[in-house]
């Protein structure tokens, strides 16, 4: 007679061979509902915190109009031919959602002008560069939005982060704030090159002014995710490529809709946009209620389609970083 028929005719043995199955059988339905979730929705979508190495006011003092002006623009131009595109009709979307903003903004999209500013960083190198951002809503009054390849990019995370919103030919009088807290997707990390850049989003976190926290002296634009792509968007940013300088804000606020694109592992989106380098992370906006949310940045443009520019689209990825974002 088998030795485990034995051990199960005695009382003992009944019972434990019982907690042996019933165990077995939680550790094969814990694992059998993580792969299903995991199958079905996607693994939750990993974030990376990077805390400033240098002090705030070390940051601001690193930038003079000498150093400003000759900074360059840090724009992904021109993707290489060996990049996958393909243009789909309609993109994959979550659950869609939404904040609204706060401050002096309405239905007017030229209020919105004042989230959007420059930002200034350096390398591991000393080379000092440019891009863009927009001001967001956030617990925290200090949020902005911008490329991930303006906070990470080369392996290595920048420095000397500062963000002076509605610059126009030097600092304006809002000043500038400088970041203490970066965050980038953790796939942007893992995957940064030319090659997918569907995840190429950036978030950080400044540290009050003189003036205080950014988003009571600016506004804060409201932000979206998961949102349909047919839709109109309007662009800002700092372009210093030709023909701009750099000195100025542009846009292509002409509310032309989006199109879905499938670029490396995820979506892109794409508008007509003729900004160059140094707009990057300059936020997009759409229109829902009377009212302007972010959703989307200049990040990149490309041989496969000339005149447009292209955007991360925001999905749950997005709005998990922005989540840790505001735990800092």
């Amino acid at each position: 007679m088998p030795r485990l028929y034995k051990f199960s005719q005695h009382a003992l043995g009944r019972t434990i061979l019982l907690c042996v199955i019933v165990g077995a059988s939680l550790v094969y339905v814990a694992v059998a509902h993580q792969y299903l979730y995991t199958t079905l929705f996607g693994a939750t979508p990993g974030v990376v915190e990077h805390q400033m190495d240098s002090s705030t006011s070390s940051e601001i003092q690193y930038w003079n109009p000498a150093t400003m002006s000759a900074a360059t623009d840090a724009d992904l131009l021109d993707t290489p031919s060996n990049t996958s595109y393909d243009q789909q009709q309609s993109v994959s979307a979550g659950t869609p959602g939404q904040q609204a903003g706060h401050g002096s903004l309405d239905g007017n999209i030229s209020d919105y002008r004042a989230t959007v500013g420059k930002i200034f960083f350096s390398d591991g190198a000393g080379q000092n560069y440019v891009c863009s951002g927009t001001a967001i809503v956030s617990s925290n009054l200090n949020t902005i939005d911008t490329a991930g390849h303006c906070l990470y990019w080369n392996g290595r995370w920048m420095q000397n982060v500062i963000f002076c919103p509605l610059y126009d030919h030097g600092v304006g009088a809002f000043g500038c704030w400088a970041a203490r807290d970066l965050f980038i997707p953790k796939d942007w990390q893992d995957a940064a090159n030319l090659n997918d850049l569907h995840h190429d989003m950036g978030i950080a976190v400044l540290a009050p002014n003189d003036a205080g926290n950014l988003t009571d002296v600016v506004g804060a634009a409201g932000w979206s995710y998961n949102q349909k792509t047919e839709q109109p968007f309007y662009a800002y940013g700092y372009p210093a490529g030709s023909p701009y300088d750099g000195q100025s804000q542009q846009s292509c606020a002409d509310g032309s809709k989006g199109a879905v694109w499938k670029h490396g592992a995820g979506q892109v989106i794409s508008i007509p946009c003729k900004m160059t380098g140094g707009s990057s992370g300059g936020g997009w906006f759409i229109q829902s209620g009377g009212q302007y949310f972010l959703n989307g940045h200049n990040d990149f443009t490309s041989t496969m389609k000339p005149g447009h520019m292209f955007s991360p689209y925001y999905d749950d990825t997005w709005y998990a970083m922005y989540q840790a974002s505001q735990k800092a």
